[in-house]
């Protein structure tokens, strides 16, 4: 558990008592802090015991902070009623990463690396933590992954906290500084949250804004975004492409990967024979950044290349299940919008693509350029006609309702050397619980068929 001292004997509220909440409530309990906690959920309030306390009813004048959950809204749609009790009684709101920073001064010497964009995080948080350990410094990783920021142990010197970051909880940060802040990529999403994509860019930026005078910028110049943000920290930026070679930066181009930030280009590898689980140039952006990242800890870029090599990857994205009759069956039911799902797409060839759910964008058009590699198309959940409608004219399509008809189909249709797979481009939300129920769906009903056939 991470603790602060500089939150002895301060009052402060929680609210939203989630993992993140519940954590919180903890580590400043750890802390010697006097905690308020509450949350609209009265199971949730439940789990804190004696320190609940309704904090729509307490003195918001006599709390040196009120520290929320990520979900909590800012400013849109609107601001949470607590939002704005703190804001009328001039309260400091504050996030778990806050607390984090203030924490860090107790904290053994240490390296920071925070990694937000629109897809691909998990990923490379994953593959830095997997990185850095296999490079021999202990390795603690969490934020919007796994574990709440709150909840890690505690590291020996020279440990590395590696940290998922959603946009959500960078709106909420106010001093956070990673050492290393990693953008991958900016595309639309979460605009109820940020008002639109200018409010949502702006949560990105905050990572950079806040980092002190010695962080590093790693930062994806394929998009417009992240192409400005590079200018705007130009002196401390590593920029990754997968697109174009950067100068000063490290780029993947047809797999192979060239780090040029010593300012000559050295072709380090070849990914597509060495990284078998970071396929497509999605994975290869991915591994640019975990390559930079781990270049900047002053690792050996053999020793990064290597560790890339037995990164086991995560499950639900890109995930393969089986190869049966030597069909491959892969799980990518994490991509729950457009741009991810186009990603899967380009990685693969001899494509059975399972997709639908409830959508996120109000069409699919993007997608419609990409079915040059999709032999067949099976349509579940709420946006089949959608889809249909969007793709239709590319390529064959089945409205198949649920995910275990669009397998069976699937299977029907599929020869070896094909692939099957599930990259929704939807959210889950229609059928299943959350996007990883989904995927555990998909692995269950592939499995099964490995029993029949064995």
């Amino acid at each position: 558990m991470i603790t602060a001292s500089a939150y002895k004997g301060k009052k402060v509220g929680v609210f939203g008592l989630a993992r993140t909440g519940v954590a919180a409530v903890q580590a400043l309990e750890a802390s010697g802090a006097d905690v308020l906690a509450w949350d609209d959920v009265p199971e949730r309030r439940a789990a804190v015991g004696a320190y609940s306390h309704d904090l729509y009813e307490a003195d918001m004048h006599s709390l040196d902070a009120v520290m929320l959950a990520p979900g909590v809204p800012l400013n849109f749609p609107a601001p949470h009623a607590i939002v704005v009790r703190c804001r009328e009684a001039g309260t400091p709101l504050i996030s778990d990463f806050d607390f984090f920073e203030k924490a860090r001064t107790d904290m053994a010497p240490h390296k920071v690396v925070a990694i937000t964009g629109t897809n691909g995080k998990s990923t490379t948080t994953a593959l830095i933590g997997h990185v850095v350990d296999e490079c021999g410094l202990p390795a603690a990783i969490g934020g919007n992954i796994g574990k709440g920021i709150l909840s890690l142990d505690l590291l020996p010197e020279g440990g590395v906290y590696v940290l998922e970051m959603s946009s959500f909880q960078l709106d909420l940060t106010q001093s956070f500084k990673a050492d290393i802040g990693i953008l991958l990529n900016i595309t639309p999403d979460h605009l109820d949250r940020h008002g639109d994509l200018d409010g949502y860019v702006a949560a990105k930026q905050r990572l950079f804004e806040q980092q002190g005078p010695d962080g590093v910028a790693v930062i994806s110049v394929d998009d417009s975004h992240g192409a400005a943000m590079a200018t705007t920290y130009a002196g401390h930026v590593v920029p990754i492409s997968v697109e174009t070679a950067v100068a000063g930066g490290v780029y993947v181009l047809d797999g192979m990967l060239t780090d040029d930030m010593d300012g000559e280009a050295v072709v380090c590898a070849d990914l597509r024979e060495c990284a078998p689980m970071l396929l497509g140039s999605h994975n290869w952006q991915n591994a640019a950044a975990a390559y930079a990242a781990g270049r900047s800890l002053g690792f050996k870029f053999e020793d990064i290349i290597s560790a890339f090599g037995s990164f086991p990857g995560l499950a639900h994205r890109q995930e393969t299940v089986a190869t049966i009759d030597g069909i491959r069956y892969v799980n990518d039911s994490k991509a729950t919008n457009v741009d991810a799902a186009s990603r899967a797409l380009r990685a693969f060839e001899n494509i059975h693509w399972i997709a639908g759910g409830r959508p996120k964008e109000k069409n699919f058009t993007a997608l419609a350029a990409l079915m040059g590699t999709v032999k067949h198309a099976y349509l579940i959940g709420e946006a089949a006609d959608a889809i249909a409608h969007d793709v239709g004219g590319d390529v064959d399509v089945a409205d198949c309702r649920d995910l275990e008809h669009a397998i069976e189909c699937a299977r029907a249709n599929a020869v070896e050397g094909d692939v099957i797979l599930l990259s929704p481009a939807c959210t889950a939300f229609d059928q299943f619980r959350d996007f990883e129920n989904r995927g555990d769906v998909f692995r269950s009903l592939v499995l099964a068929r490995t029993g029949e056939r064995s």
